[in-house]
């Protein structure tokens, strides 16, 4: 019998959140699974709560200990606390637990890992990764494990480090799913992001030289493909997936990722609600941690208004390319990228046009720890950071975010779950066009709700946001992290 559903990706597909690998099971094609009522393995990042390092988790440690604000008193214990946090995470993906196999697989159906790009998935292996890792050495300014991704390769591709799946890259396990149960029903896609990610993470804009091509992802530096550059490896890429032969092809384009809040938009003097150009830009665009009262064009690292604009176009060429090679292969597009920019809170001055689904409403309404955040009928959930203001009473005042995690860049569960309903949506056409009878059930949006933990039980720190954010960057390497979360390495 054939596998019903298998997905390729980079961190959006694997479930990637706050900081970390650590919920697969909340990855967006482990929804579609449930939908499809379909096998569907992936893999085990749960301990030590995720690789790299859970942001989340990190800030409900501190909370339960320090409350809401860590005042001077416990300013000194609270970077101990911090410290032994990550040196438990950086010890068990280094040399402990973390470096084992595991029995998840011995092949998983969602084979997705952060930091990838289109290069990656038909090149880097276990074995590759394996061999690339170097000893582990203890840092004590820079505890995130290192070369994780690779880590998390080795942990995706070939879980029990068996030797007969060794040489599989993201394709090779596919195509080895694919012979096993006599073909693929539906493969998903979704590829890209991380040829532009950098730019807004790193603010600064390296264009690619075409070297990125031939070099393994340690050895890649720049932070914006240039289009000629990502047309080469995606034809590279969809010929190798075109031997898998899938009967359903779903690529997913590329969101804007000048759009999710870790770059934060900035005119300096301009009144609420001004500071835009017609199209929603702000003149300056700098670290989400970075308070509007705080920043200077002269001391805060930043990209400037064109430079945003420059990254939209370059992605918006990247879309073309991916849009024309779905229609030549006749495969399925899935367009993120608009669903992305109708959810825009701030580029649409506080006005979003995405119409949200009938389902998550109606969790968010049922469920006691987060009815509050629907008004007449409305749910209160937006792409800006999360914060919660615990003076207000007012819920329009009250709540801001819910759809990105603490990292600034991916989604929350509920994000996850907006764009498993996006895929579901554009499936569901596919199948009719073929006149295929799908059983299906609905996406358990009750589910989806109740284990966003963002939502339902978050950090009461989010309350003391900017001095909670003020922390982590002084004390933790965070800039290093989403950095490396980003795909640069070091």
């Amino acid at each position: 019998m054939s596998a019903k559903l298998v997905a390729i990706g980079d961190s959006l597909t694997q479930g990637f959140q706050s900081g970390s690998i650590s919920k697969t099971h909340l990855a967006f094609p482990a929804m579609l699974a449930q939908s499809l009522k379909a096998e569907f393995k992936s893999p085990d990042f749960s301990g030590e709560s995720g690789l790299p390092l859970n942001l989340e988790t990190l800030l409900k440690t501190l909370s339960n200990r320090y409350g809401s604000r860590i005042n001077w008193l416990e300013f000194l214990p609270a970077v101990q606390t911090v410290k032994s946090f990550m040196n438990r995470t950086e010890d068990y993906w280094e040399r402990g637990e973390g470096i084992h196999p595991s029995s998840t697989g011995p092949l998983h159906h969602n084979l997705a890992n952060w930091g990838f790009q289109w290069v990656d998935c038909y090149t880097l292996s276990e074995e590759i990764c394996r061999t690339q890792i170097p000893l582990p050495r203890e840092d004590r300014f820079n505890q995130v494990p290192e070369f994780a991704q690779y880590r998390s390769v080795r942990r995706t591709l070939n879980p029990s480090f068996n030797p007969q799946y060794q040489h599989l890259t993201q394709i090779g396990v596919a195509e080895q799913i694919a012979k096993r149960d006599h073909g693929i029903d539906n493969l998903i896609v979704w590829l890209g992001a991380n040829h532009c990610l950098a730019s807004v993470v790193n603010l600064q804009l390296t264009w690619s030289d075409g070297t990125e091509l031939d070099n393994l992802a340690h050895h890649r530096s720049s932070t914006l493909w240039r289009p000629e550059h990502f047309k080469i490896a995606l034809d590279r890429a969809i010929d190798e997936l075109a031997k898998i032969e899938a009967k359903h092809v779903f690529i997913g384009n590329v969101p804007h990722v000048t759009i999710p809040p870790v770059s934060r938009g900035i005119t300096p003097g301009a009144a609420a609600g001004q500071g835009q150009d017609a199209a929603g830009y702000f003149e300056f665009y700098t670290h989400f941690w970075i308070w509007d009262r705080d920043f200077s064009p002269q001391h805060h690292p930043h990209l400037k208004r064109d430079e945003i604009r420059q990254i939209d176009a370059t992605i918006d060429e990247y879309n073309q390319m991916l849009h024309q090679t779905a229609q030549d292969r006749g495969w399925h597009l899935v367009d993120i990228c608009t669903v992305l920019d109708q959810l825009a809170y701030r580029r649409r001055q506080g006005s979003p046009s995405y119409k949200f689904p009938l389902g998550l409403v109606q969790a968010l309404a049922a469920n006691p720890s987060t009815q509050a955040r629907v008004v007449e009928g409305q749910p209160l959930v937006d792409s800006r950071y999360p914060w919660i203001d615990p003076g207000q009473t007012d819920p329009m005042l009250k709540y801001r975010g819910g759809l990105f995690g603490l990292d600034g860049i991916h989604p929350s569960t509920l994000g996850y779950g907006i764009v498993a309903h996006e895929f579901l949506q554009v499936m569901q056409q596919a199948w009719a066009l073929k006149g295929e009878q799908v059983d299906i059930n609905p996406l358990n949006w009750q589910h989806i709700v109740a284990s966003d933990t963002l939502l339902v039980d978050p950090p009461n720190n989010l309350g003391s946001l900017q001095d909670t954010l003020g922390f982590l960057y002084s004390q933790t390497p965070l800039l290093a992290l989403l950095r490396n979360i980003g795909g640069q390495f070091g």
